[in-house]
Order: structure tokens, then sequence, then C-alpha cells
């Protein structure tokens, strides 16, 4: 395990983010090894610290100073006072400390805005025809698929030309409209989606929610993913972007 693996799961287990497999794995790396036990603890303390504050800037030139006096392991000694008592770090103290400041830095200014590749996950098309073999069906289907969304746009865009409500072909017409940054013309896709009441009917609020987020529009985001419904296969995705927006 690398040091950013090993300090990214001591931040997702303070967010409640583990699952039980990593809570195991991650419960039986500090029971058996108390330089990371002790590790997670400090850890723990200064992100806990940091995230009661409000001046984050300020404090984490704090925390920076303070991780120096931790890693310099002894007290200062005043003058006319007596010798102050030397506490000894453990050599991997200073490079733990560094680590930390490193590292919730990284997760303090960028943690706190989540990004469009970070929450989509775009599904396979699989367009089933019955009895029809259709060779601009097979080109879309594989274009898509190969993540060429230039091509499957076009293929998809031929076939709604003569099945212009087709929920599927409209679903992942929108997706490529998404991947080649034509915004306005996803989001018009999805609007009419929207207002019907095909299986894509709550598919197509969350892309327009990742639409809106890939073009940096949190507020318009914000809006679409409140009106997610529980029943909707993308209900907890959305809830967990709202949390981090």
């Amino acid at each position: 395990m690398t040091p950013e693996e090993k300090y990214e799961l001591f931040e997702r287990k303070i967010n409640g983010e583990l699952s039980a497999k990593e809570e195991g794995r991650l419960l039986l790396i500090i029971n058996n090894d108390k330089a990371i036990a002790d590790e997670f603890r400090i850890y723990k303390e200064w992100s806990s610290y940091l995230g009661s504050n409000l001046n984050l800037m300020q404090e984490q030139s704090d925390l920076e100073n303070n991780l120096k006096e931790i890693g310099n392991a002894f007290f200062t000694q005043k003058s006319g006072e007596k010798k102050a008592k030397i506490i000894k770090i453990p050599s991997w103290g200073y490079a733990v400390a560094a680590s930390i400041a490193i590292i919730l830095g990284v997760y303090i200014f960028t943690k706190s805005k989540p990004t469009y590749n970070d929450f989509v996950s775009i599904p396979e098309l699989s367009i089933i025809e019955r009895g029809v073999e259709n060779e601009i069906i097979n080109n879309a289907e594989e274009a898509f698929n190969s993540k060429n969304y230039d091509k499957a746009g076009k293929y998809l865009s031929e076939l709604l030309k003569n099945d212009e409500t087709n929920s599927v072909y409209l679903f992942y017409y929108g997706i490529t409209l998404i991947e080649q940054n034509k915004s306005k013309e996803a989001s018009q896709i999805f609007a009419t989606l929207q207002k019907g009441s095909s299986a894509y009917k709550y598919r197509a609020i969350w892309f327009e929610a990742l639409n809106q987020l890939k073009q940096d529009n949190k507020d318009q985001c914000i809006e679409l993913l409140k009106t997610v419904p529980k029943e909707a296969e993308d209900y907890t995705q959305a809830q967990k972007l709202l949390k981090k927006l």
C-alpha cells in the first residue's frame, strides 16, 4: 500500500465512506501495526481540528507549523526555566506529519469540488430489434461502446430521423452530446425524456445534472439532483453528489 492509498483510506474512514470489507482491512492493519495506528490517530485529530475551523487558509498554515514542531521532537527551553522534557518521536513521525499536511491540503481544496468524471458511469448501449438486422444499429452500438461518441452520435441521429420518439436512441444520443461538450443540445434531449414516461425519465434527470456539473453550473446541478426520486436507479449517487456540492 502506497502512502497516498493509506491516507486516502484514513480520510474515507473519517467520512464514513468505507465498505464493510475496507473497514475490516483498515482495522486489521491498525491492530497489527502500532506505527500505522499512531499515524491514523494523528491524522484523525488534525482532520477533525481543521474541519471545525472556518479559516482554512490560516489553519492549513498553523497545521504545517505544528506538524513541523512534532517532527522536531522537543520542547523549546525558556530562559531561566528548567529544561523541558524531551519527547522523542519515532523516525517515521516527521514523514507522517509532512504527508498529512500535503494530503489534507489536497482534500481541503479539491475534495469539496466534485467533477463530472468523478460521478459519470456510462451504460453500455445494447439495442434489441427483434427479427431485424440493422447495420446502422450495429454501427451505433460498436461506436458508442468503444467510446467513439462523435461517430456514435451520427448513427443515433440517423436512427432518430425514422423514430424520433425512441427513448433509447434519445438517451444515448444525449450522452454522446455531453461527451462532445455539446451541453445545450444535450439539455434539449434530456428535457424531452424528462417530460415523458419512459424508463429513461429519471436517468435523464441524473445525466442532465451531470451535464450541468460538467459545465460548472453548480446551482442548476443541485436543483436537478433534488428532483431525483428515491425509486430512481441513480438516487444514491445523486445524494452523494448533493453532499459534496
